[in-house]
């Protein structure tokens, strides 16, 4: 009776979240998708052709590990698969061999590769294509949270249960395990290993392509935004230069996809004044699935970045990051002379409902921290009233280890090319 009650909520909240149009799209792709995926394994593949996809669309670890020079250099016949058709023409701007999914080349390609290099899961691509082949998860953050099977807590948690039946039928990609995982530290690799349970040799430890911009002269930079990134990324940009100091504030997604931003207590109208004062611009990047309801035209110095820019080209040109459990900290602290403010407002409801905590966020979050509006303000008037927390060399060293030491090596494309 339990499990029957467990699988039934399961079912309800599935369609609550996707709505009833999308989950019968779901179902029927359950019912096409699971013939596909055991053909899929009859077709011979070949390990010098590679596909790469995000489920987010052109961006994140898996556009900087396609754009790499050492990937273009690799000699292998890499693909970008799309997840939609209008991701397609945004591709072949900056790399030709961009497909939708679903389209003949798409599936062509899919079904010859012998590795799918994604940032997610297996669906970045196409799982129902995937039999036989090698699954290389470049992942989207290192970090202090429970994720995949270690989480105890909110929707994930639900859906990792062992006796769940229903979400491996409806989402098989979440319990198939990645051949070889990117890991960025010995610490990251224990973690990573116990989260997809995977043995640690599964583990290559090199830097995330995304972070690899923040290595860059300034020179490279700005030619790879003109050459590489599509117009709203560049408009931003060339906006951005126009301020004396730019504060960036990215806290992560909660499940529940509420408007956590009213919570915060944040009063945009007293905030803008202030930065009118410091000439210095609030750029708001929430996830794709936040709900934000705030009208901000009669706010010059706050801008909200728009859910599909891919942020990373652009943190150099940032100066302070404000963040809460958001696993941008690890990335960010890795440019020193930047700074990081913490802006956990609603911290014990976070880790009771949407997720758990592999690692005490005091310890390896350090940093100066405020937990109210009032205080945010305070800092942005006067950030020298906040003192740097000294320990941010040791959390480099926790989280990238020696990958911060060497960005350029290549480790993963080594490993990679030694898969089976």
């Amino acid at each position: 009776m339990a499990r029957t009650t467990n699988i039934f909520a399961f079912v309800i909240s599935m369609m609550r979240r996707r709505g009833l149009k999308e989950t019968m799209l779901k179902n029927a792709e359950i019912l096409f998708g699971y013939p596909l995926y055991w053909l899929s394994f009859l077709f011979p593949r070949d390990r010098n052709s590679w596909v790469v996809g995000s489920e987010n669309g052109f961006v994140g670890n898996a556009k900087f590990f396609l754009l790499d020079s050492r990937t273009l250099a690799s000699g292998k016949h890499i693909c970008w698969i799309c997840a939609s058709k209008d991701e397609v023409a945004k591709v072949r701007r900056v790399y030709p061999r961009a497909y939708w999914r679903w389209s003949p080349k798409g599936l062509f390609h899919s079904l010859r590769a012998g590795v799918y290099v994604f940032t997610h899961h297996l669906p970045d691509i196409n799982f129902w294509t995937s039999g036989g082949a090698q699954a290389v998860n470049l992942w989207h953050g290192v970090g202090i949270k429970n994720i995949e099977f270690r989480t105890s807590v909110g929707n994930a948690g639900r859906i990792y249960r062992e006796k769940n039946l229903l979400a491996r039928i409806y989402l098989p990609h979440l319990f198939r395990r990645p051949d070889l995982m990117l890991s960025t530290s010995p610490m990251m690799t224990r973690h990573f290993a116990g989260c997809f349970r995977i043995p640690e040799q599964a583990c290559v430890e090199d830097m995330y392509p995304r972070c690899c911009p923040f290595f860059w002269s300034a020179r490279k930079l700005k030619d790879f935004i003109y050459a590489c990134e599509d117009a709203s990324v560049v408009e931003l940009y060339e906006k951005m230069q126009h301020y004396e100091r730019v504060y960036l504030y990215m806290p992560t997604w909660r499940e529940d996809r509420s408007d956590f931003i009213k919570s915060s207590g944040i009063d945009f109208a007293r905030l803008n004044r202030v930065l009118e004062r410091k000439r210095a611009l609030f750029l708001l990047k929430l996830h794709p699935a936040t709900c934000l309801k705030v009208d901000l035209e009669a706010c010059p110095n706050i801008a909200v970045v728009d859910k599909d820019v891919d942020i990373y080209s652009l943190l150099p040109a940032t100066d302070v990051l404000v963040t809460d459990y958001s696993s941008i900290y690890y990335d960010y602290v890795l440019m020193k002379e930047k700074r990081i403010l913490l802006f956990p407002f609603d911290y014990s409801d976070y880790v009771a409902q949407d997720r758990d905590l592999a690692f005490d966020f005091d310890t390896y979050t350090p940093g100066p921290r405020v937990h109210t509006f009032e205080e945010l303000l305070d800092y942005v008037e006067d950030e020298s009233r906040f003192v740097a927390d000294d320990r941010r060399e040791w959390v480099i060293g926790q989280f990238w280890g020696r990958t911060a030491e060497n960005p350029d090596r290549n480790a993963l494309i080594d490993r990679i090319d030694s898969l089976p």
